[in-house]
């Protein structure tokens, strides 16, 4: 038997490398602590070298760092525990089922989170960090560094969060809106110009000379300000306290930065063959009829096949959702590849 070597290169110069020996492991039916029930999906880009495990913490898969069509069915009740995933669902993919750390999960809103019911919230399409799940909902925070600098933490539905960051719309205020600037420390926000009632207090970000407010409504010593960023605002606030800029005029605020994301390679000795699967296939860490499947390899998948021995294909998805362990591979059957 010849055994090809291959190594990745995933995104951020980092180097994933496969080896030519696999893990042989058994397992048990031990599970992790109880979690909650909460159903969020995606398109994602797990940080690469992101462990996939079986609930004893053997290790199945890795993530290359690309695009996998991802969905998580359980999160731990504390960011530290271990959340429910599943990879390709569907897709044309290798399908792996197992747990990864929940704060290794990309998190992002889909909708927008309360942080102060009716007048704060988490802006839709913003990376978040988890602290816990609850039932059907998960508590979340989202730290802001410009133009505002503070962590805003809020929960809402599982539905409302997706592992596919999605796009952020834009903000056009209306034609009549006012701006006002906020060149103090901090600003003070009520729920309405009669009882003023405080409900939270946000703080400009040293780094940034002035935070920008829109409004279309004044009362008195009150104004009605609106801000759409990484956060939403709809509240009052003292005018004592904002500079009112002339009609028309507004003040430039730094977007916040994109991270860029490049696809992984794989770099081969000699050319592997190029198979599509007909059908569902048994995926496992090792050629032998007793070892666990880890997932399967779904219908319309092109695989590489890097060897066969004995009846078994060493494969490897040409997509690179996932890819093996650092010193494992991935095995199949080569009569269900149709080889």
């Amino acid at each position: 038997m010849v055994m090809r070597h291959l190594s990745l290169i995933p995104v951020l110069g980092a180097c994933l490398t496969v080896s030519s020996t696999f893990l042989i492991a058994s397992s048990s039916s031990a599970e992790p602590p109880a979690a909650a029930q909460c159903q969020v999906h995606g398109t994602a880009q797990p940080a690469v070298n992101t462990v996939i495990s079986d609930a004893q913490g053997r290790a199945l898969a890795r993530f290359s760092g690309g695009d996998t069509a991802l969905q998580v069915s359980e999160f731990p009740r504390d960011p530290h525990g271990k959340a429910r995933i599943e990879t390709g669902t569907g897709t044309g993919s290798f399908r792996v089922r197992g747990f990864v750390d929940a704060g290794s999960l990309p998190l992002y809103t889909a909708a927008s989170v309360p942080v102060s019911a009716g007048h704060v919230w988490i802006a839709p399409h913003r990376r978040v960090n988890l602290l816990n799940a609850s039932g059907d909902k998960l508590r979340v925070e989202k730290k802001v560094t410009t133009p505002l600098q503070q962590t805003f933490t809020g929960s809402a539905p599982c539905g409302s969060f997706s592992l596919d960051p999605g796009t952020a719309a834009g903000f056009s205020p209306p034609g009549d809106a006012r701006g006002y600037e906020l060149k103090r420390d901090s600003l003070d926000l009520y729920d309405d110009a009669e009882s003023g009632t405080l409900i939270a207090t946000l703080v400009r970000s040293p780094a940034t000379e002035a935070v920008l407010f829109f409004s279309t409504e004044r009362k008195g010593a009150w104004v009605h300000i609106e801000y759409q960023g990484e956060v939403i605002v709809d509240a009052w606030a003292k005018a004592a306290d904002l500079a009112m800029l002339p009609r028309g005029e507004t003040i430039d605020q730094l977007a916040p930065s994109i991270l860029q994301h490049t696809r992984p390679q794989m770099a081969f000795q000699g050319q592997p063959q190029l198979v599509k699967t007909h059908k569902e296939v048994a995926l496992r860490l090792a050629a032998k009829d007793g070892e666990p499947m880890i997932g399967v390899i779904e219908p319309d998948t092109e695989t590489y096949v890097l060897d066969r021995v004995a009846g078994w294909a060493n494969v490897m998805p040409k997509s690179l959702n996932v890819v093996p362990p650092t010193d494992g591979q991935f095995w199949v059957k080569s009569a269900d590849l149709g080889l």
